[in-house]
């Protein structure tokens, strides 16, 4: 994974998750950072690997989302696996 962020790679691939999770769910970053009561340079900051989320964040989100923090956590896993074999190729 290139790093251009101070963000741990734990906290980069949750990000990641939390992003495809909003687009399968078909939620743009305006109507999510509405349904989580945060403005959207929340979410920017966040999409654009400057912050991370807390886990009260990734439990707001994932009830936003109709889901689980489990289901966040499990998404940001399968990527994370994902990249490995990548690089394992």
């Amino acid at each position: 994974m290139k790093k251009s962020t101070n963000l741990s790679e734990t906290s980069v691939t949750l990000i990641r998750a939390v992003r495809a999770e909003a687009a399968r769910a078909g939620i743009s970053t305006p109507d999510l950072a509405e349904r989580i009561g945060r403005d959207r340079k929340f979410l920017y900051d966040r999409f654009a690997l400057k912050t991370p989320f807390s886990t009260e964040d990734l439990a707001d989100i994932a009830k936003a989302l109709g889901i689980t923090t489990e289901d966040i956590i499990k998404s940001a896993r399968l990527e994370a696996q994902r990249q490995k074999q990548e690089v394992a190729v």
